[in-house]
C-alpha cells in the first residue's frame, strides 16, 4: 500500500472518530473562540500607548494563553486521531500544553504584583526567584521522556508521572498566592483605594477554580473560558480607568467625578453632602520658574496629601477636575466639622510640602458648597460653581492680605 493510500485511510478513520466524538467539535470551537478574542486583546495591547511594565507582562500573558488554547486544539486532534496518535505525539503536545498552563500561572502572579506596584518584584533577583518553581516544572517536562517525572512510559500506555501532582500544586500556588497577597494589602488600604486591588484578587480566581477541573477532565474547556472571561474583565476595567482616572495623579478625573457625584445625587443620600474645591496658588509661576515637570510634581504631591487625608481622617471622593483644581465630596454634619475638615486638609498639604523638600511656596485656596434641595446647589454644576466662587473669594482675600503685609513692612 502506498504512503498516500495509508495517509488517506488514517485521515478517513480520524474523521470518522471526529464525527462520532461530540466533545471534540465543541472543544475546538471553544478554543477557537478564545483564540480570536485573546488575539484581539493582544493586538490592542501591542498597539497601545500604555507600555508600562505591568501592561507589557499582560501582553505576554495573552500570548501564552493563545498558545495554551492552540495546543488544546492539537490535543483534541491527536485524541480523535486526526493527527496520528502515538506516545511521542501525545507527550509533546501534552507537555507543551501543560507548560503553557504553568507559564500562564506564573505570569498571572507577576502581572498582579506589578499592577499593584507592591514592590515584591521590584528587582531582577526577586523576579528570578519567583520563576524558580516554573523553571522546575519546565525541566521536568523536558526530561520526563527519560525520567518519567511528568508522564510515565513504562507501562502499555502513557501514565501520570510521580511528580505530576506536585507540578499541579506549584501551578495553582501562583494564583492562590496572588489572591492572598492582594487581600492582605486590601485590608490595609482605605476603601477608595481598594477597588483595583479587589479586581486583581478576582482576576486569578477563575484560574484557581477551573485549573484543577481542567486537569481532572481535559476534554472540557474549563480553563479556556476562564482565561477569556478574566482577560475581558481586566480589559474592560482598564478601558474604564482610561476614561475615569487622571493619568498623572492616579485619582479620579472630571468624568469620574461626574459619574460618581451624579449617582450620589440620584440616590437621594445627600444629607450633609459638601463639595470642596482646592486650587494651587500660582501654579503658572511654578511652571515658569522651575519647569512643567516640577509643576506636575506639585500636582502629584497635592493629590497624595489629599489621599492620605482621606484614608486617615475623613472618607471622601477625590478628583482632579482640571488643571490645578481638585474637587472632592464628603458628608459633613455641621459648620464646625466643616471648618475642622478644611483646617486638616491644609495641615496635610503643609506636612507634605515640608517632608518632600519643596523649596518654593506651595499653597492652596479652598472653597466649598453644600447640597441644598430646591436651590442652585442641588445640581453638580451648581455645587461646583458655588465652591469655585468661594475659592476665588478666598484667593482674592489671601492676595489682599499679602499685599497689605508687604505695604506695612515698607
Amino acid at each position: 500500500m502506498s504512503p498516500v493510500s495509508t495517509a488517506s485511510i488514517l485521515w478517513e478513520e480520524g474523521a470518522a472518530v471526529f464525527r462520532n466524538s461530540g466533545y471534540s467539535l465543541f472543544n475546538i470551537e471553544a478554543n477557537l473562540v478564545c483564540i480570536i478574542v485573546l488575539f484581539i486583546l493582544f493586538f490592542r495591547q501591542q498597539n497601545s500607548s500604555d507600555q508600562t511594565e505591568a501592561r507589557i507582562v499582560w501582553g505576554r500573558l495573552l500570548f501564552v494563553q493563545i498558545v495554551y488554547c492552540f495546543t488544546g486544539i492539537l490535543r483534541v486532534l491527536v485524541d480523535v486521531n486526526i493527527i496520528p496518535k502515538s506516545d511521542i505525539s501525545q507527550y509533546i503536545i501534552t507537555a507543551v500544553n501543560f507548560g503553557a498552563f504553568s507559564c500562564l500561572c506564573w505570569l498571572t502572579f507577576v502581572y498582579i504584583e506589578l499592577y499593584q506596584k507592591s514592590g515584591l518584584l521590584s528587582t531582577l533577583r526577586s523576579k528570578i526567584l519567583s520563576s524558580l518553581p516554573f523553571i522546575f516544572i519546565v525541566i521536568n517536562l523536558l526530561s520526563s521522556i527519560w525520567t518519567g517525572t511528568f508522564v510515565d512510559f513504562s507501562g502499555e500506555s502513557m501514565q501520570k508521572g510521580i511528580l505530576f501532582p506536585v507540578m499541579v500544586l506549584i501551578n495553582i500556588s501562583y494564583p492562590i498566592s496572588a489572591v492572598v497577597l492582594a487581600l492582605i494589602r486590601r485590608n490595609k488600604m482605605g476603601k477608595y483605594d481598594r477597588e483595583n486591588v479587589s479586581i486583581m484578587a478576582i482576576y486569578p480566581a477563575l484560574f484557581i477554580i477551573c485549573g484543577p477541573l481542567q486537569i481532572l477532565n481535559w476534554r472540557i474547556p474549563f480553563l479556556c473560558y476562564a482565561v477569556m472571561i478574566s482577560d475581558i474583565f481586566v480589559y474592560l476595567n482598564y478601558a474604564d480607568s482610561l476614561v475615569s482616572i487622571d493619568p498623572l495623579t492616579k485619582i479620579a478625573n472630571r468624568n469620574g467625578l461626574t459619574r460618581t457625584l451624579g449617582a450620589k445625587l440620584d440616590s437621594g443620600n445627600t444629607e450633609g453632602l459638601h463639595l470642596f474645591a482646592v486650587d494651587i496658588d500660582d501654579l503658572g509661576s511654578i511652571n515658569g520658574s522651575y519647569g512643567r515637570q516640577e509643576g506636575d510634581r506639585a500636582l502629584t504631591l497635592i493629590a497624595e496629601a489629599l489621599k492620605k487625608f482621606r484614608d486617615e481622617e475623613h472618607p471622601c471622593y477625590i478628583s482632579r477636575y482640571y488643571g490645578d483644581e481638585f474637587i472632592f465630596t464628603a458628608d459633613i454634619e455641621n459648620d464646625e466639622e466643616r471648618e475642622l475638615f478644611i483646617e486638616h486638609i491644609r495641615n496635610y498639604i503643609s506636612n507634605a510640602v515640608m517632608t518632600n523638600g519643596i523649596h518654593y511656596p506651595l499653597r492652596v485656596s479652598i472653597g466649598y458648597s453644600k447640597y441644598e434641595q430646591y436651590s442652585k446647589t442641588e445640581t453638580i454644576a451648581g455645587l461646583i460653581d458655588e465652591a469655585d466662587r468661594l475659592l476665588e473669594e478666598n484667593k482674592e482675600q489671601r492676595r489682599f492680605n499679602a499685599m497689605w503685609r508687604s505695604r506695612r513692612k515698607k
